[in-house]
């Protein structure tokens, strides 16, 4: 396995769950960080103790991926700061339960442009830095309903197939460049995760022994430490338990 330590990693939704966790197991590696969420306060306590419990350089960048400006000042500031990019961990994302009779254009457009737009376009920068070094790995975070059509997550599920479907199409482009792509799709995951869930929602994911954002932040690690010549494309995740 390769060592990622002295590598610097961009992590977007850094601020909780599956961002937090795999930022501290980059910090815990050595990594130097560039974290990405939309709370400015929790984020810059975040970055704090991660400086202080693994002695790395932590760059906190509050933002909100979902606008264009916002995305477009964080690699200015990531290229001011550390001058490179090795890790683009696309990890931001947001869901909302709605049946399609229901939903608005208003929701449906925040859904897509977080979790595809706003997705395209810090690969597009992080890629543009990428090409020039002829290295890096970008890793997409997708999920089981970017595989499978769920009743209320519609817009979700169409957002992370989409997110798949990116993820294949940029790896062929970039295979000359020596840089890696990858799309890891986690299934029930427990954390704060979801917006506007039925009960019986909340009530099947806490019956199921689900997936800890730690789990999830291992399989990151693993893809992004295999030797170069090693290129995991898709990794699915789910819990043992969990059937779809």
């Amino acid at each position: 396995m390769q060592s990622i330590k002295g590598k610097i990693a961009l992590i977007t939704g850094a601020s909780k769950g599956i961002g937090l966790a795999t930022a501290q197991k980059f910090a815990n590696q050595g990594a130097q960080l560039a974290l990405v969420s939309r709370s400015e306060e929790l984020l810059n306590s975040i970055a704090e103790k991660i400086k202080k419990q693994f002695g790395v350089n932590v760059l906190s960048i509050p933002a909100d991926i979902s606008k264009t400006d916002e995305v477009e000042r964080v690699f200015e500031t990531l290229k001011s700061h550390f001058g490179k990019l090795d890790i683009l961990v696309n990890n931001a994302g947001r869901g909302i339960f709605n049946y399609i009779e229901n939903g608005s254009s208003k929701e449906w457009k925040e859904v897509i442009d977080l979790n595809l737009t706003g997705l395209i376009h810090c690969t597009h920068l992080a890629a543009k830095m990428m090409i020039l070094q002829r290295s890096g790995h970008i890793v997409n975070i997708s999920s089981v309903a970017g595989r499978v059509g769920i009743p209320g997550w519609s817009v979700y599920c169409a957002t992370k197939w989409a997110v798949v479907g990116f993820s294949e199409s940029i790896r062929k482009e970039l295979i000359k460049y020596n840089i890696r792509v990858t799309v890891i799709e986690p299934g029930v995951v427990a954390t704060q995760w979801g917006e506007n869930m039925p009960e019986e929602w909340i009530k099947s994911r806490g019956a199921m022994k689900a997936l800890k954002a730690e789990d999830v932040a291992e399989a990151i690690y693993y893809v992004v430490t295999q030797p170069e010549h090693v290129s995991i494309n898709e990794l699915l995740i789910r819990p043992t338990e969990q059937e779809r």
